[in-house]
């Protein structure tokens, strides 16, 4: 098949126009040939005629063979200049023979110079041949030229005994050259038609037939020739002339035909033995019968021939031996090879993810890899020659059998699910396939896969659709069902549909977004595609619905996205009915945030619009004014407090009067307004609105038929350098108030620096401190803490709060350092912790809600280092009846270091409570990571600092994530402060951050607007 296939390819080489020219040539040739036989045979008489014509025909078939050559040299990709020697040679020898003149016979021009032409031509073929064989080694290649040898140099001896030497008669009267050639042309076309002759074992191509078939007349030619020599008959002539011919013919016939393939090394065989050594043997039993039993005398010829005969046998019987031990050698190789093989594919069969098992045709076991035994529990000596059907439960066999009848019949197979119990009685589920190897019809390949699992995580998601089923249509608040992000509805419960008072057929099929308020289609819209691309998992909104009727429910929504397993998205909506809910927290967030006297915004809210306005505002464009109404205690107590407060409330619509829409009025409790002047650095002078206020105010006023001439004192002060914060603006006020009280009332005073002294501050903001922990105005401020992976509420962080009398609500910055340095801040401290366990007590036993909630408490240096921390603590717990799990006391890094050892023994003392510690504020001081691990502390906390820059500072999200790892590397939660956006929290859950705070899930609020918040009033 390779040598047709490569014949193939070559024949395609030859363009058409060389394929005509040389079609054309070997007809050419053919009729030449023809002429000159029928010539020959019609008119020629005499060996001199029969030599010229002889000579003639051989010169002009050399020359067309040199054509021949020549174009398929130049004509195939591969150049075969080997036959252009070729026949150059034979050209060359025809054109010396003819030289050497025609009309004598042989023995008359014998030797000439044209028997050098005719040997090279020789020559030239045997080394062509030998070219053409390849093999793997040269012991081959001489092997195959020994048995050509030996093959022609056997026949070459029969041919002396039996016709050469017969013709020649005495081989005395001729020179040792001539005798030589008698020999050496037979023999050298005998070695060549031998070649040809193994060659054609392999691969029978018509050129090598033809070679073979044209060496063989030349040999028969050269036979003629050499034994004409002792008498010349016309006969001799005629067929050695014809022999020749014909045999150049089918040489130059075989030169234009493609060859068959390469030899390879191949194996003796019976014919290649008996082809070799049957003319041998004949030689020999020839020679025996002469010489031996006829008692001939053998000549120098017959001799020199015998010799050289046995010496190639003894030669080819030394290169047949190296060459089997060679064979024996790549035996034993390909046998290692076999092994190596066979071994690598039991490891890979072994290496396999699934079972297989290699079926006989009857259905007995052949193999199985390492997994089968695994899968199965038996041994492969167990499982081998045992039907596979008997491993299986009966009920399943048929299952088997019926794969079986699909696969031998050519139909579609099914894959069943099969089960079976292994030696150590646990049932597993299998599923199998089978395969017919297509080179091996006889046998069977099944493949075992454990679908245990499979199995039974799809019996448990259905089980879970069904109490998901059951969850959604029972759920007491409204639940959806969508599609993510088109928002199509496609299943609602019956509390929706009672919610919005539509019925489930009318919902189904509509959009979120129609029935949403137009003013919160863009905010879901927005939500709902981030979560449908990943960028959450859920998120939360309070947004309002269109009932049936055209009213509108505020609905608190919590929204998760998952995958619905065809490459889309769902959205599960939780909607709670919250209308009334919102309604009570704006009224009391009102109530907060505003004077129920005047409907003024108070303190707390008056204090944060100025912040928000100072954070974007710039130097020079934000006045305060402190007003403070003169002698209003005289007023209230000789008219009494409904005069009072009619007092107030006139003074306040005064005051709105004046005031800009843009700019904000506030009363900040007793007798103390406050407005806040936006843009006044454009030629709105603080001190004109001053005097338009104080002039205002000064109007006389009838209240219960009493004319009354009410004053008031003004104090200014205006943001006139970056970065200064409400605190500096209303003490900077409140001491121009004073300075106006000062003044002898009833004017404005702007603020000047330096106006007031720091220590009397300082002072009076102490004694007024340790009256305030005696009247109870520090109180705790509940900020919410969440579970970031689920946003769950999982407690409160307890910050003091200073409700002054006269200054409103004051920050801790306001107080605690103060309280830091006076040593108050244990009592403080106490103070609050009992306060809030007191409320997280409270909170515990009125809903189950706040059952698994937890407070954090700040704990100072002082307190840390009293020794009496401890028992307080204590203390607390018992009183309110909170169990020490759900306290949680935060220290700061710098109260750590303070001193090691004694913050390590009270720290451990106060975890010997059963309550938890976290490090506060960690990342701004210089704690160690050894002594981190030595403390016995649970939490850390990341500073509002570093959480600022999340998403938008590399070198914060890095420093928050390297926190985050360390933290769980040590085994300690994280929580992160001061989380205030989106942006924040997204970061955040992809680092991993355990918990947060901050603005974004509630705001730092005392009791009641929490309670109000979690609906617990």
């Amino acid at each position: 098949m390779q040598a047709s296939a490569v014949g193939e390819s070559r024949r395609l080489k030859w363009e058409p126009s060389a394929r005509w020219g040389l079609r054309a040539a070997l007809a050419g040739l053919t009729i030449a040939a023809a002429v000159y036989l029928l010539a020959l045979v019609a008119g020629a008489d005499g060996v001199g005629e029969w030599m010229r014509w002889t000579d003639l025909a051989l010169l002009g078939v050399s020359s067309l063979g040199v054509m021949v050559a020549w174009a398929r040299a130049t004509i195939e990709a591969r150049r075969h200049w080997w036959l252009v020697m070729v026949a150059f040679a034979g050209a060359a020898g025809g054109a010396l023979w003819l030289a050497a003149g025609a009309s004598t016979w042989l023995h008359e021009r014998w030797p000439t110079p044209a028997d050098l032409g005719i040997l090279v031509f020789l020559g030239c073929m045997i080394a062509f041949l030998v070219r053409h064989l390849r093999s793997g080694d040269r012991t081959t290649l001489v092997v195959h030229l020994l048995d050509a040898a030996l093959l022609a140099l056997a026949v070459t001896f029969i041919l002396w005994e039996l016709v050469i030497a017969r013709g020649v008669g005495d081989m005395n009267r001729l020179t040792l050259v001539t005798q030589l050639l008698v020999v050496l042309y037979p023999a050298l076309d005998v070695f060549i038609a031998s070649i040809v002759l193994l060659l054609l074992l392999v691969d029978r191509s018509p050129a090598r037939v033809l070679l073979f078939v044209g060496m063989v007349s030349l040999a028969v030619g050269d036979t003629m020739a050499s034994a004409g020599l002792g008498d010349a008959t016309t006969a001799a002539v005629s067929v050695s002339s014809v022999a020749w011919v014909v045999g150049l013919v089918c040489v130059v016939t075989a030169l234009a035909v493609p060859a068959g393939a390469r030899v390879t090394a191949r194996r003796p065989t019976m014919r290649r033995l008996m082809l070799v050594h049957g003319p041998v043997t004949l030689g020999v039993w020839l020679a025996t019968w002469r010489y031996m039993i006829n008692d001939a005398e053998p000549n120098r010829t017959t001799a020199v021939l015998g010799a050289t005969l046995g010496m190639l046998w003894s030669c080819a019987q030394v290169a047949n031996h190296r060459q089997s031990g060679n064979w024996a050698e790549q035996l034993h190789e390909n046998i290692e090879e076999l092994r190596g093989a066979e071994l690598e594919l039991r490891q890979l069969l072994d290496d396999l993810p699934e079972a297989l098992v290699v079926l006989a045709k009857d259905g007995h076991i052949r193999e199985v890899n390492a997994n089968t035994v695994e899968l199965t529990g038996l041994t492969r000596e167990e499982l081998k020659g045992h039907f596979l059907t008997d491993l299986f439960d009966p009920a399943d066999r048929r299952g088997l059998v019926d794969l079986w009848r699909l696969m031998h019949d050519g139909e579609p197979m099914v894959t069943p699910t099969l089960r079976f119990v292994r030696p150590d009685g646990t049932h597993v589920l299998l599923e199998a396939d089978a395969n017919v190897p297509v080179r091996d019809p006889d046998r069977v390949v099944i493949v075992l896969r454990d679908v245990t699992l499979r199995v039974a995580e799809a019996v448990r998601l259905e089980r879970a659709r069904e109490r998901f089923r059951l969850a959604f249509h029972g759920a007491p608040t409204g639940m959806a069902l969508s599609s993510a992000p088109g928002g199509v509805l496609i299943d609602v419960n019956e509390s929706l549909v009672a919610m919005l008072g539509r019925s489930r057929d009318d919902l189904i099929g509509l959009t979120v977004e129609d029935i949403s308020h137009p003013d919160d289609w863009q905010r879901n819209a927005a939500l709902l595609h981030s979560a449908a691309d990943n960028e959450v998992d859920s998120y939360r909104i309070e947004k309002r619905y269109i009932r049936g009727d055209g009213g509108v429910v505020w609905a608190r929504t919590w929204v998760s996205v998952m995958d619905d397993g065809e490459g889309g998205s769902l959205a599960i909506a939780h909607i709670e009915d919250v209308t009334e809910q919102r309604h009570n927290a704006e009224r009391l967030e009102w109530a907060a945030t505003h004077d129920g006297l005047t409907g003024l915004p108070n303190r707390f809210r008056f204090l944060e619009r100025l912040g928000a306005y100072l954070e974007s505002a710039e130097p020079g464009s934000i006045a305060v004014l402190f007003i403070d109404i003169d002698n209003f205690k005289v007023i209230n107590d000789s008219l009494g407090h409904d005069a009072g407060d009619q007092l107030l409330r006139s003074m306040s619509e005064r005051l709105r009067s004046v005031v800009r829409d843009r700019d904000m009025l506030g009363r900040f409790g007793g007798d103390e307004f406050i407005v806040m002047l936006r843009d006044v650095s454009g030629g709105y002078d603080p001190l004109d609105v001053a005097e338009q206020l104080r002039s205002e105010i000064a109007q006389p006023l009838t209240i219960d038929g009493t004319e009354l001439f009410v004053t008031a004192s003004i104090g200014i002060t205006v943001s006139d350098r970056e970065g200064v914060t409400t605190t500096e603006m209303l003490r900077d006020a409140d001491a121009a108030m004073y300075r106006a009280k000062a003044r002898g009332r009833d004017c404005a005073e702007m603020f000047a620096p330096g106006s007031h002294d720091a220590t009397v501050l300082t002072l009076r903001t102490t004694n007024e401190l340790r009256r305030g922990l005696e009247r109870g105005e520090i109180v705790p401020y509940y900020q919410p803490i969440v579970q970031l992976g689920n946003g769950h509420l999982v407690g409160f962080e307890v910050l003091a709060r200073w409700r002054h009398p006269d200054r409103g609500l004051l920050g801790p910055e306001q107080f605690l350092p103060m309280a830091e340095e006076t040593g108050l801040i244990g009592e403080l401290g106490a103070a609050v912790l009992r306060a809030s366990l007191a409320q997280l007590g409270q909170w515990r036993s009125s809903t189950s809600r706040f059952t698994d909630l937890s407070v954090s408490v700040n704990v100072s240096v002082r307190q840390l280092m009293s020794g009496h921390l401890v028992d307080v603590v204590a203390e607390a717990l018992a009183e309110a009846g909170v169990p020490a799990g759900a306290l949680w006391l935060e220290i700061t890094e710098t109260a750590l270091m303070a001193d090691v050892k004694a913050a390590t023994v009270s720290l451990r003392d106060l975890r010997s409570l059963g309550l938890h510690l976290a490090v506060d504020d960690f990342g701004t001081g210089y704690s160690s990571l050894t002594y981190l691990k030595r403390f016995p502390v649970e939490a850390i906390k990341i500073d509002r600092t570093f959480v600022n820059g999340l998403g938008i500072d590399p070198d914060d999200s890095t420093i928050v994530e390297a926190v985050v790892n360390l933290g769980h590397s040590l085994g300690l939660s994280v929580v992160a402060e001061g989380v205030e956006t989106p942006l924040q929290l997204t970061r955040l859950r992809e680092i991993g951050c355990d918990r947060g705070q901050g603005y974004l899930f509630g705001r730092p609020r005392p009791a009641a607007l929490v309670e109000a918040e979690y609906s617990l009033v």
